[in-house]
């Protein structure tokens, strides 16, 4: 490892990797395009055979990124890219509802069409992990607490979120109607219909609070979360550096 302190820009920079990553993009635009136009193959695959395309120079990125500046800034550098593509999730999101006037079914964003429940729950606990393992190697500051709790509620309304969408497809499976579809849009504690609108009288009139729609709800989840990560790894980058096991 060398003692050179990356900066958060350098830490997203691809360097040698920028051209095959360049190469993999267009190539895996090119095949998702025509598998979503020519085979009906939904978003969440044209995502993933994205993704897929760009694998190789990403892990090649990290691996450098390892060698470089260790373990613990490898890892916070991936946790940004992941926080990055989720937040462009949460932007086709609300572009899908707001500007395209899609019904709340039909604004799920990229990935998360395959099944928004579980995506968002997975995603969010995963990178949960992720934060508790920097926190333990070097990333501490005065906004790693205010992150850590604004992502653990988050994750903790996802779960509530799941949790209530596999009661409810399983009343649907009985009745013998679609699971899928509906059942994906159901509100969480927070916004218009959630568990706060429901069942606390004083909160009902709360602006945002329980007024806003899901995907509304969810893009400023992100949009704290991303904030409050990117000030938190700012300041304690040097330190992980140092660290770097």
């Amino acid at each position: 490892m060398t003692s050179t302190t990356p900066t958060m820009l350098n830490l997203l920079r691809f360097r040698g990797r920028t051209i095959p990553l360049a190469i993999g993009s267009s190539i895996g635009l090119l095949l998702a395009g025509l598998a979503m136009t020519q085979a009906n193959l939904p978003v969440w695959g044209g995502t993933t055979m994205f993704l897929g395309a760009i694998a190789v120079p990403v892990a090649l990125k990290f691996r450098d990124d390892l060698v470089l500046w260790g373990t613990a800034a490898c890892v916070l550098g991936g946790l940004l890219l992941l926080q990055g593509f989720h937040t462009i999730e949460h932007i086709v999101q609300i572009i899908q509802f707001y500007l395209l006037n899609r019904p709340p079914v039909l604004s799920q964003g990229l990935i998360s069409s395959l099944n928004v429940e579980w995506v968002h729950f997975i995603w969010n606990w995963t990178v949960w992990g992720m934060v508790v393992y920097l926190m333990r190697n070097g990333m501490k500051s005065i906004f790693t607490i205010p992150f850590f709790v604004w992502m653990t509620m988050h994750s903790l309304e996802h779960t509530y979120m799941l949790l209530n969408y596999l009661h409810v497809s399983a009343e649907l499976g009985q009745l013998n109607l679609p699971q899928f579809g509906s059942a994906q849009v159901l509100p969480g504690i927070l916004g218009r219909d959630g568990w706060l609108a429901n069942n606390l009288a004083f909160c009902r009139n709360i602006p945002g609070l329980s007024t806003l729609p899901r995907v509304a709800v969810h893009f400023y989840w992100n949009v704290g979360e991303m904030l409050l990560l990117l000030l938190a790894a700012r300041e304690a980058l040097p330190k992980m550096v140092k660290k770097g096991i």
